[in-house]
Formats: C-alpha cells, structure tokens, sequence
C-alpha cells in the first residue's frame, strides 16, 4: 500500500536561512507519527509547506500519489489535508457551533467522507456540546484549542496535521486530548502531529520523525528513536 503522504528532497531557504534541508518523509494510511525537533529545526515549516502556506523551494510533496507541490492553501485543503495551528483560531464574534457550522459549509464542495454528520455531531465528539452557544471569543483556552480541532475536523480531512495541540492545557485537558486524536484513525484520519511534549508524544505516537537544523536525523520506532544518541545529543539539556 503506498503511504497517504510521500515527501521528497523538501527544501525551504528564507533569505540565507535554511529552514528545510531535503527533508524525505512518509506518511502510512492510519498511522498517529510524531514529528519532533528543538525550536528552529523545521518542524512548523514542514507542515506550512505541506498544506501550501509556503511555496517550497525544492522537492516533491505527493498526497495520495497526487503531485501537491506549491498548490494554493485551498486547493490543498480540498484534496483532504487539514491543519491546526499553534495559534488556536476562530472567529471570537460569532458561536462555537456557528463556528463548526461555516467550516463544514466550505467542506461540502470537497466530497470527503463524513465521520460527524451534523456540526453538532461534531461538538458531541470533541466534548464541546455545553458550549455550542457561546461565543468563541469567550471561550478559555483549552475550550479554544478543541474548537479548533472541531473546525479542522469539520473540513473532512483524511489526513490531519496538528501543530503543538497541547501547548497551554493541563494535565486534564492534555488527556482528553490524546483520547481524542487516538480515535482519529478510526475514522478514516490520519495523523501527524508536533509538539514539545515529549510525554504526550509517547502516549500518541508509534513513530517517530526527528528534524534538527532542517534535516531529518531519526525516524523509527518511538522508543528507539529516543533512545537514539544523535537524538539524545540534539535535546542534550532539554525534555530528554
């Protein structure tokens, strides 16, 4: 079976700066992998070229054997890519579930299968029910960030990137979060997901890929990769 995901000698330079370093990477159809790295490795650049927020300077991006490279945001999220960013976003004037409601319009023209067949299906799944009338803008944080897992999920991804999605919950809240993204697989979703939390990670992920300085330097088995002395050298002082 070909991976959902087939990336290929992916570079990115910003001026003199080399953000990406022909980056190879496979996504299985299914799988929860783990993208981890220090601060500047390359971790948020990697998905903002995937999902076309920035236009890569070199290699090849295949979804789904489909040539995806350089496409347009929108045109990359119809094909069946979602993306949550480090930034919880919504829009803070109007209602969760009016919220959930526009996200799914716009997902309508993409004819991707359906999990959650109402937006409020949707809020049941991600716990947020109680709180379809209120305003997203007065939402407390951990609310906030299962919004906007609820607006990724509303686009009918078979794919979803979730960048750093515990960053600022609880302990509480970090838990029910794994619970969730745990089930994504089971409903059609494949997931990649960064995050610092290292704990988190293990809980999630059966694989890990390891970015440093923009190259990939470790990518396997979750304990072995940590176990790994290139990976042990980069977090030398840090999560591990």
């Amino acid at each position: 079976m070909s991976p959902i995901l087939a990336i290929s000698g992916l570079s990115k330079q910003f001026g003199g700066v080399t953000a990406l370093a022909g980056v190879d990477l496979t996504i299985e159809e299914g799988e929860i992998l783990g993208v981890v790295g220090p601060n500047g490795s390359g971790k948020t650049t990697l998905f903002n070229v995937v999902t076309g927020v920035h236009k890569p300077s070199g290699g090849t991006v295949l979804f789904r054997r489909r040539d995806i490279t350089g496409l347009a945001p929108h045109a990359i999220s119809r094909t069946g890519i979602g993306y949550t960013f480090q930034q919880a976003m919504a829009f803070a004037g109007l209602g969760v579930l009016e919220n959930v409601q526009i996200a799914s319009e716009h997902a309508r023209a993409t004819g991707g299968a359906n999990p959650w067949p109402t937006p409020q299906a949707l809020l049941d799944f991600v716990g947020l029910s109680a709180l379809a009338g209120e305003k997203a803008g007065v939402l407390p944080f951990g609310s906030l960030r299962l919004l906007g897992l609820a607006l990724a999920l509303a686009t009918r991804p078979s794919l979803l990137l979730l960048d750093e999605p515990a960053a600022g919950l609880n302990d509480r809240e970090t838990t029910a979060l794994v619970g969730l993204v745990r089930q994504l697989p089971g409903h059609g979703i494949t997931v990649c997901v960064i995050d610092h939390d290292m704990k988190l990670m293990q809980m999630l992920c059966r694989r890990l890929a390891v970015l440093d300085f923009g190259s990939k330097i470790a990518d396997g088995p979750t304990e072995a990769v940590l176990a790994d002395p290139k990976v042990l050298d980069v977090y030398l002082g840090g999560e591990l």
